[in-house]
């Protein structure tokens, strides 16, 4: 069986998506950059650190879980040796 061969025309818009088109393909460098920008930002904001926190201790996220993640938190900081 030969491979169809694409048209000059064709081959020009074979690597692009079709934004706006029902089942178009998202570019996977752009899956890529929003996952790293995703979790860069749960990062900063202590998502992934409560995350970690709960998993370890074996614990439901509740308001009792956040309290005890917050001092635990403000132990360690408390802990770091203070610089200049």
């Amino acid at each position: 069986m030969r491979a169809s061969r694409l048209e000059p025309s064709e081959r020009s818009t074979a690597g692009r998506c079709s934004a706006g088109q029902p089942g178009a393909a998202v570019p996977t460098w752009l899956i890529a950059t929003a996952t790293l920008l995703l979790s860069t930002l749960r990062e900063i904001f202590d998502e992934s650190a409560y995350s970690r926190f709960l998993a370890r201790h074996e614990m439901d996220s509740c308001p009792s879980a956040y309290a005890a993640f917050l001092r635990e938190q403000e132990r360690n900081k408390a802990r770091l040796p203070k610089c200049c």
